[in-house]
Parts: structure tokens; sequence; C-alpha cells
């Protein structure tokens, strides 16, 4: 399976809002979990989906819908309303569950935790804010400490995951 295809696919998945197939939840498979415990939902129709989508029921010999399956792995304690959530790839239909997949925190919103300024440490800022002195924000301690146990078990970094996708991006371009 070509790799760019694949990092492309868990980049989109991390940034595209999944609904659950019954519209339980418009925020996303990965919020839902953080809600609920457990979530899942198929992979939606989408051109840059499809081709890897193929290529997985072609490994299992089965059209059965492939799922992402999300299970929340704990809250953060300083924003109760978001936690760290690990995800995999999924086929019921074949009992098939591929190493692909990873790690993220999330809030109940469907958004990242909120975040704090260098200055001002114990005020939490939304997200897509910057912070007074127009720097960018930082992660909490707390959301800090979780992105580097991940890390340290061998998950991709958000920096390492978004130059992926330029390669992937980069070489599909030059492939036309």
């Amino acid at each position: 399976m070509n790799k760019g295809a694949l990092i492309l696919f868990i980049g989109a998945a991390l940034v595209t809002p999944l609904t659950h197939a019954q519209g339980i939840s418009q925020s996303g498979v990965f919020a839902e979990a953080l809600i609920e415990g457990t979530a899942s939902a198929a992979v939606p129709p989408h051109e840059e989906f499809d081709p890897v989508i193929r290529v997985l029921q072609a490994q299992t010999h089965d059209s059965g819908p492939v799922l992402i399956k999300a299970r929340r792995l704990f809250r953060f304690e300083q924003q109760a309303q978001c936690g760290r959530v690990i995800f995999s790839l999924t086929q019921p239909s074949s009992n098939t569950e591929w190493p692909i997949g990873g790690q993220l925190n999330v809030c109940e919103d469907g958004l990242p935790p909120w975040r704090v300024c260098k200055d001002k440490p114990d005020v939490l800022i939304a997200p897509q804010n910057h912070c007074p002195d127009n720097s960018e924000p930082q992660d909490t301690p707390e959301v800090a400490k979780a992105v580097k146990e991940a890390l340290a078990k061998g998950d991709l970094s958000h920096e390492q995951v978004l130059q992926q996708l330029k390669d992937a991006a980069e070489k599909k371009g030059t492939a036309k």
C-alpha cells in the first residue's frame, strides 16, 4: 500500500469531522469517543480516501465498509471536557483491524484543548487564538505530557504528520 496515501488518509481523518452513520454526533467520531468512551464511523466517501479504502478492501477480499474506531484513553484534569483518544482502522465484516491509526487530543466540541501563553501560563485561551503579544500559544503542561508520552511510544508528532502530508501532496502533484 502507498505509504503517502495512508499518511494523507490519516491526516485527513484527523481534521475532517466524521459524522456517525445514525447522525448521533455532528462533532466527529473522535469527540464522540471522548464523550461515550468508544465510537466508530464509516470512512466517508471522498476522492482522497476512496483509493485507500479500495486497497484495504482488496487486502481482505471484502467490500464491507472500513471504519475509524476510536476509544477514550483518558480525560485531562485541567480541562475535563477534553482528553486523549486512540484510533485505528477496522473492517468488521472481515474481522480485520489494521495497524493504522494514532492518538490525538480532542474536546467534546471536536476542537483541540485550549492552550496557554508563555507569559500567562495559568490562563487558558482558545486553540485558534493568539496570545496578547501575538505569539503562538503552547500546550498546557498536562497536554504536553500526554503528547510526550505518546511520542516516546512511537507515535508521530503533529509536525511529522504535517511534513509527511506535505511530502505526500507534493509527490502526488508531481505524479500528475
